[in-house]
């Protein structure tokens, strides 16, 4: 119950700093958007391509043994510790040197100096990595919370201050890294860990063997998240990629917060559970209702009210990430899903059956060449298509292991996706009678107002019960 309690209060504290902060991101990526071009998400796109999925290999998988171990010792932080200084000099090093290749890949020139500039960033995960953990394995939710919020705000007026200053992609560079050194110096300000390097391991094959397994597991997802800019990057223009690069940023913004927080809590949370699969799986089945009913009102909502949204925001230039958008609005919420069952498994110790699911998803991949054919729209809906096969596989490769059926567990997510297709299909048989009859903004206004409504009252109708049981695991 004590640990039920700190997760709800984690929730509620992280959920409130968290809206603050989504608040702070989507004001400055809409400003960003505004300021900078498709040429200029472009080149981000194609820099972090590779070297993103190296940025979650840089510390080995050892902040995700640091939190999943039963039992710590000072040894073996001082081990952790050495594993992580020696993997990111290696991480610097190899990208560093390796820059040329990568716009040779692309063939673009400019992204040589920018992969060697965000390499910088694995000099600052050695300071990182240690701190981080053990805030999330102390479970300091509204101290970690609070870093990230003022890394946010801090970030976004920078990164807008260089866009405005004419940087161009290169406001985005510097704005990451500025991120991570903040998100460094914060996490060290609420759980210094200050060890000395060690140079024995004796007694670390158990914490190396988890760590290896969740790196390679956070290299698959990430592979297979990054493979659709590796091959639009490739095979379309860098006009094309900066547009489905901007439509999937905005669809996956308010996910990639919900979903920070959740995997936060999650993966310390589930973590104290290892040993109790039923309750784990209890914890789970409330976590997954209570996403549900935030994540597809929230994702069906924004498709429908896209065009209003994109042109009155963004401006007629980004008119053509209208129906990409849309179409990975309805991608998000099972993506989220997915990751929420991944995290849940590797917390309570079993990451090899993520790494089961990861593979089977990464055999899907070859479906994204077949979309790709039509252009960045049938690329958005062969991405659509491979992650409602990985979310079946999910599902069938974790949930015995929290003593749950699929049956159950779909029941769970019925009431919030079918209000949320009833209000879908309101809102577009809204737009439908006063397209041209209102301006643009009262439209979105009222699409916003109505799909509300409908939602609501859809729940309040049909699924009142399993609202306010939903409603009361907030309380317990």
């Amino acid at each position: 119950m004590e640990l039920g309690q700190n997760v709800i209060k984690g929730l509620k504290v992280g959920a409130v700093l968290r809206f603050a902060a989504q608040v702070f991101t989507w004001l400055n990526t809409l400003i960003l958007i505004r300021l900078l071009t498709p040429d200029d998400y472009g080149l981000m796109a194609m820099t972090m391509a590779f070297i993103g999925i190296f940025a979650l290999m840089g510390d080995f998988g050892i902040g995700k043994a640091i939190i999943q171990a039963e039992e710590l010792s000072t040894i073996q932080l001082r081990q952790a510790f050495t594993i992580n200084i020696v993997s990111c000099l290696i991480f610097f090093s190899f990208f560093f040197s390796m820059a040329p290749v990568i716009a040779s890949f692309f063939d673009e020139p400019r992204v040589t100096v920018l992969v060697q500039a965000v390499a910088c960033q694995h000099l600052m995960m050695v300071f990182h990595t240690l701190p981080y953990a053990m805030a999330s394995r102390r479970m300091l939710f509204k101290e970690r919370e609070k870093v990230q919020f003022y890394t946010a705000l801090m970030t976004s007026v920078v990164t807008i201050a260089m866009a405005a200053s004419g940087l161009g992609v290169w406001s985005l560079i510097l704005g990451h890294l500025f991120m991570r050194l903040a998100l460094a110096i914060g996490y060290n300000c609420i759980a210094p860990c200050w060890v000395w390097p060690a140079l024995s391991f004796h007694g670390f094959s158990k914490m190396a063997g988890f760590s290896g397994i969740a790196t390679v597991n956070d290299v698959l997802r990430y592979f297979v998240n990054v493979f659709g800019n590796i091959s639009i990057g490739r095979l379309l223009t860098k006009a094309d990629l900066g547009v489905f690069s901007v439509a999937r940023n905005l669809a996956n913004l308010p996910s990639d917060k919900i979903g920070e927080l959740l995997n936060h809590l999650g993966l310390s949370s589930f973590a104290k559970l290892q040993n109790e699969r039923a309750v784990a799986g209890q914890y789970l089945h409330k976590s997954v209702q209570l996403a549900s009913l935030v994540l597809f009102p929230m994702y069906l909502g924004m498709c429908a009210i896209s065009p209003e949204l994109i042109t009155l925001i963004l401006s007629e230039k980004w008119a053509a990430a209208i129906v990409p958008f849309q179409i990975l609005c309805l991608t998000s919420p099972f993506r989220m899903l997915s990751e929420m069952m991944a995290t849940g498994i590797t917390a309570v110790g079993e990451p090899g059956k993520n790494s089961r699911a990861l593979l089977l998803t990464v055999l899907t991949l070859p479906i994204f060449f077949f979309g790709i054919q039509y252009g960045v729209e049938g690329a958005c809906w062969a991405w659509l298509t491979i992650n409602l096969i990985s979310f079946t596989i999910h599902l069938k490769f974790m949930l015995p292991a929290f003593e749950l059926k699929i049956s159950s567990f779909l029941c769970a997510l019925l009431p919030s996706f079918c209000s949320s297709i009833l209000m879908l299909v309101g809102l577009m048989l809204l737009r439908n009678q006063l397209a041209g009859q209102v301006h643009e903004a009262t439209l979105l206004f009222m699409m916003i107002l109505t799909g509300a409504m409908i939602f609501s009252v859809v729940q309040l109708l049909l699924f009142r019960r399993q609202l306010f049981t939903t409603l009361r695991y907030l309380r317990h």
